[in-house]
């Protein structure tokens, strides 16, 4: 009772065959905690549309540009 997994590229050191055992489900959906909230209409200045920002929650380094999580 196994099957053999079709893997990605980088993953070709390893055996494709796996024990029903080892194997679950995935689920329906994948990030359950993230659900998208209901964010206010942007504000058009100068035809352009900007948000209020509350906060900075976090920070990091993406691809050598600063990404931010704002509320």
């Amino acid at each position: 009772m196994a099957y053999r997994l079709k893997l990605l590229h980088w993953m070709k050191q390893l055996y494709p065959v796996f024990n029903v055992v080892k194997l679950t489900p995935a689920p329906d959906d994948l990030i359950t905690e993230w659900k998208m909230e209901d964010h206010p209409p942007p504000i058009v200045i100068d035809g352009e549309a900007e948000w209020e920002v509350k906060e900075i929650l976090d920070s990091h380094w993406h691809q050598r540009r600063f990404q931010y999580l704002i509320k």
